[in-house]
């Protein structure tokens, strides 16, 4: 399974490729450049593993809380992507995304 994360609701721009249970990511501190970075940061990941948009199986983001402009940075980006693909998006909560994390 393959599966790009987003990430822009704090100063951090982040995002990730999961690929059958590896994880490879990109991130910046951003500022308010998370516009700029973002879609850069997607393109990067892709070519690195030589995949397509369209080889993507869903897309998930980070829902906040957060920066208001930055959430919707994310979910405007992976609904973008989503919609010409034709994949699942996922708004995953920030705050629980850290949570598990912790307990790794």
């Amino acid at each position: 399974m393959k599966i790009l994360a987003l990430e822009t609701s704090t100063e951090l721009c982040s995002a990730a490729l999961w690929l059958d249970g590896r994880v490879d990511a990109r991130e910046a501190v951003a500022g308010q450049r998370h516009s700029q970075l973002l879609l850069p940061m997607i393109d990067a990941l892709l070519a690195q593993h030589g995949l397509a948009a369209r080889e993507l199986d869903g897309i998930a983001f980070g829902a906040g809380p957060g920066s208001f402009t930055g959430v919707r940075i994310a979910c405007g980006v992976a609904q973008g992507i989503a919609f010409g693909i034709g994949v699942p998006v996922a708004g995953i909560s920030t705050l629980l995304a850290l949570a598990a994390a912790s307990q790794a």
